[in-house]
């Protein structure tokens, strides 16, 4: 049949094509709806006002069609400073969790506040950098108060060890305030900075509950030249009164030069249980004459595989007290100290004032497996290995320990200067002194290894108190070498 000139069969074929581009058209649509939903998901968040690039979270809505999978989320957020070069990471205003690492972008800050945030045990709060991050100039400065499980690292980037850099200040690059527990430091470089490098102005009596002290309190792999001191917290015995007490406090893997007027370089005042190690400390206090130590710690714990040296002021003076009724134990080995100008490697005393009945009692102490030489060489004390003075019921134990060219030794020893302890608290044995480190078989006065037919080798007294030396080869537990190196 025909219409017109229009054959209808031919019009019925048209129809079909007509209605097969439809659904194709139809296809292509959904298709497009499709691309439009991936492509959202693929495209860089921008940053919002605060600085702060939002990544997705588990609470965003899905925008992808029903049959999608769901988007995962991204490793880490990342914040920024404002014009000023102010960063401000506050708990209270934002919400952050130990699941989402936070990464501070590169670049120049004048100020930066990290508060109230509350990690969970096991799992910390990440802050770590985007590159390197500088805090630079007078009184610019890190804060951090009310922080528990919080970890603030500069190693975010394969490249920059250090990737948090402070420098060029007159007064203080990091500040602890208020409550600070289970916070770990660490990858952090410091350079030209005038007053205390981290400090800690913590005045809170000890009651012995949790909140009455500090805990698990970590600093490592820190890098400091041309500094004040390193490391200052308040704290101590006042009255009958215990103040600002840290329980659990490590210093580790810290390499700090060329500080000509530091003083005291680590003080904490009041300290059970601290883990001081594998630090190196030189030319320190070119310019000071006061009786400084490189680290002045007063509690208990264990100092060991240090290496110190160029230096005015002891190594260590471990002023001792056991917090309780239980009598500590403070170990002092494998220390390398060597070319001070005053005075001898280590002093350990106690206080009459710190013997509080029942809140405080005496410590003993262990000192052995050191090397020491070149002690005291301004000749204007005695320099030997440790001064020792009264303990108030602790004993003092010196053993093991290689010392050579001590020019000003005490009369009775070039181990002790018997300044108050009660002979009957301290006992020596096994320590071996050399006139110089050629005599005494030490290869040179840098590593201060032996060599193999020394006469330190195998002399020392039979411990398992530690069974690896210095450069952490192990030890012969039944007949050590005498000194920091087996």
């Amino acid at each position: 049949m025909k219409y017109g000139h229009l054959d209808l069969g031919a019009l019925g074929k048209i129809l079909i094509v007509i209605i097969s581009c439809l659904v194709v058209l139809t296809s292509l649509s959904s298709c497009e709806k499709e691309a439009i939903a991936a492509d959202k998901l693929t495209e860089i968040p921008a940053e919002d006002t605060e600085g702060t690039i939002k990544t997705p979270t588990d609470t965003e809505q899905d925008t992808t069609e029903a049959d999608e999978p769901e988007q995962e989320p991204t490793s880490s957020i990342i914040l920024s400073g404002d014009a000023n070069g102010r960063l401000i990471i506050d708990g209270n205003n934002e919400k952050y969790d130990c699941h989402t690492p936070i990464a501070i972008k590169r670049g120049i800050y004048t100020n930066i506040q990290i508060k109230n945030l509350k990690g969970q045990k096991g799992c910390p709060i990440q802050i770590t950098n985007d590159g390197l991050v500088e805090v630079v100039g007078l009184r610019n400065h890190m804060l951090i108060s009310d922080v528990a499980y919080v970890d603030i690292r500069g190693n975010g980037n394969s490249g920059i060890e250090h990737g948090f850099l402070f420098r060029d200040n007159e007064f203080r690059a990091i500040i602890l305030d208020g409550t600070i527990d289970d916070i770990g430091i660490t990858h952090i470089e410091f350079k030209n900075i005038g007053d205390y490098v981290i400090s800690y102005n913590n005045k809170t009596p000890y009651d012995g509950s949790p909140d009455s002290y500090s805990n698990n309190i970590s600093f490592s792999y820190l890098k400091a030249n041309n500094t004040g001191a390193l490391i200052h917290f308040s704290g101590g015995i006042s009255g009958s009164t215990i103040q600002g007490l840290v329980k659990n406090l490590e210093i580790s893997h810290v390499t700090y030069r060329n500080a000509p007027k530091a003083k005291n370089v680590v003080n904490i005042g009041m300290v059970v249980d601290y883990h001081v190690h594998h630090n190196v400390f030189q030319n320190i206090n070119m310019e000071n004459d006061d009786h400084n130590a490189v680290f002045l710690l007063n509690g208990n714990g264990r100092f060991y595989n240090n290496y110190i040296s160029d230096h005015q002021g002891n190594a260590l003076r471990a002023w001792s007290v056991s917090v309780g009724n239980t009598p500590m134990e403070t170990q002092i080995y494998n220390n390398i100290v060597v070319n001070s100008r005053k005075y001898s490697a280590f002093e350990v005393q106690s206080f009459e004032s710190s013997m509080i009945a029942g809140k405080t009692t005496f410590t003993n102490i262990k000192i052995f497996n050191n090397t020491c030489g070149n002690l005291n060489l301004s000749r204007d004390w005695y320099g030997v290995v440790v001064d020792a003075y009264r303990l108030f019921g602790g004993t003092c134990q010196v053993f093991n320990n290689l010392a050579f060219n001590l020019p000003t030794p005490h009369p009775e020893s070039n181990f002790v200067s018997y300044m108050s302890i009660a002979k009957d608290a301290l006992t020596l044995s096994n320590n071996l002194y050399f006139s110089t480190s050629k005599e005494a078989g030490i290869i040179d006065e840098k590593e201060l290894k032996l060599n193999s037919t020394s006469k330190a080798k195998g002399q020392g007294r039979g411990t398992t108190l530690v069974t690896y030396d210095f450069y952490n080869q192990s030890r012969n537990t039944r007949s050590p070498s005498v000194g920091a190196v087996e």
